[in-house]
């Protein structure tokens, strides 16, 4: 728990002051999401030794397993705001101006030891564990805090205040909460996809067992309570260092990965990417790297428009009942949530391109995923408008992997005809459902990975 007392900033009441701080924590776990990935995707490689290829392996899933969690946590936090009947909040271009909670600078880059020493920081508890000896916290704290010239927040500081208030029926009294809106939150039957724990593991090093992936339904307070309190644990318990990949924290995992991480450039365990980079099209700012190799402007394009079109499904779960169908027995909260999971799995494809081409013609530096958060994320207001919003995305990402198609050659080539055939027989379906007709559809495949 906090050690200061809280106090209610001015023009705020404590109701819309949960809002807003569950606002900013969706902000920070939409934002380490994505900065997670970018770090794991950025290892491995043919500079890496080869004795070394089994250990790196195993960071990358590790690091990769944090990022399925934080996309956990990202939809709790939303349930929460359903919870208590606000708007949601999928927006991460720039934290909010509350410094004292967010975490530090928003930047997409390769893993390093400087940048694991400010996610291990973040995710640290208030008490750090025993087995962590005072020259080790040092030099952690030491490449954290030289890194960038920001301050480092933990995340556990903004659970801790929403735990503080939300337990507290003098600030927010049981008429706030709306349990209503259950049914409108994310689920765990619809969002486990087998990530129950040791599911989604990986017999590589010893990571055969991996945590769950929390996706944590409340309609009453101590619903709330028990679901920030465990995604807060889940971030910055400091746990037992001989616990099991399956028992142990964010901050316990990325600290194994920090003592394992090569220093003083003995090896390279990272490709070469840059940071924060931004795909042609779209002005770069002082603190990011244009890209202009012509094929690998055209897959980051793609990538950001997949990205936006995983953020429009995301959403959209949240605008129709759990049991939404029409007549026919049609479920039609299960066909988008389908489709965002077919999304992930497409972002991590074009991923997997972006990471192997050059960033510009000649460079030895490679591309990453871009990331980039769409112009707007102001949402439909009707059922049929969401389905049109759809079928442009669709229709705007065929053009480019046309291009691809034209630029590209082998797997490369493949893989942007598969998925707009995929796309095709998406963009029929929701046509129709954009007219209001129903589909009887089937379960739906994506396209395979690279």
């Amino acid at each position: 728990m906090p050690t200061q007392v809280l106090e209610l900033p001015a023009e705020f009441t404590w109701r819309d002051y949960t809002i807003f701080l569950l606002t900013i924590g969706a902000q920070i776990e939409h934002s380490l999401m994505v900065q997670y990935l970018y770090a794991a995707y950025s290892l491995g490689g043919p500079q890496t030794p080869e004795d070394q290829h089994e250990n790196v392996a195993a960071w990358r899933q590790v690091i990769l397993g944090i990022a399925k969690e934080e996309m956990g946590h990202l939809a709790t936090v939303q349930n929460a705001l359903r919870f208590l009947g606000a708007p949601l909040a999928l927006d991460r271009e720039d934290y909010p101006w509350d410094s004292q909670l967010a975490p530090y600078p928003f930047t997409l880059e390769r893993l390093t030891r400087e940048s694991l020493a400010k996610y291990i920081v973040v995710e640290s508890p208030e008490t750090w564990p025993s087995d962590v000896t005072v020259a080790e916290r040092k030099e952690i704290e030491a490449l954290a805090s030289g890194y960038g010239g920001s301050q480092i927040n933990r995340v556990g500081k903004l659970y801790s205040a929403l735990i503080e208030i939300i337990g507290d029926p003098t600030r927010i009294p049981d008429s706030a909460f709306h349990p209503e809106a259950y049914p409108q939150q994310a689920s765990w039957d619809e969002w486990g996809r087998g990530y129950g724990k040791g599911a989604r593991g990986s017999s590589i090093a010893g990571t055969t067992t991996t945590p769950d992936v929390l996706v944590l339904r409340m309609a009453s307070r101590t619903d709330a309570l028990a679901a920030l309190s465990a995604v807060a644990e889940q971030g910055e318990a400091p746990g037992d260092s001989s616990a099991a990949d399956s028992e142990s924290s964010h901050f316990r995992r990325f600290l194994k990965v920090f003592r394992g991480f090569p220093a003083g450039g003995s090896w390279d365990p990272t490709l070469p990417l840059p940071v924060n980079p931004v795909a042609p099209g779209l002005s770069a700012g002082t603190a990011q790297t244009p890209i202009t190799d012509p094929e690998a402007g055209l897959w980051a394009n793609i990538f950001n428009i997949r990205y936006r079109m995983l953020l429009t499904y995301l959403a959209h779960t949240y605008n129709m009942p759990e049991a939404a169908t029409v007549s026919g027995g049609e479920n039609r909260r299960g066909v988008i949530v389908n489709r965002m999971f077919g999304e992930m799995y497409n972002l991590r494809a074009v991923a997997s391109i972006l990471v192997h081409l050059p960033l510009g013609s000649g460079s030895s530096e490679r591309c990453g995923p871009t990331f980039q958060m769409p112009y707007t994320l102001q949402l439909p207001q009707s059922e049929a408008a969401y389905w049109t919003l759809h079928l442009d995305l669709i229709t705007a990402t065929g053009v480019l992997l046309a291009e691809a198609q034209k630029l590209g050659s082998g797997e490369r080539v493949d893989y942007a005809l598969a998925l707009a055939s995929l796309d095709a027989t998406a963009a029929k379906e929701m046509a129709l459902y954009a007219a209001g007709e129903s589909v009887r559809t089937v379960a739906r495949p994506v396209a395979g990975r690279i």
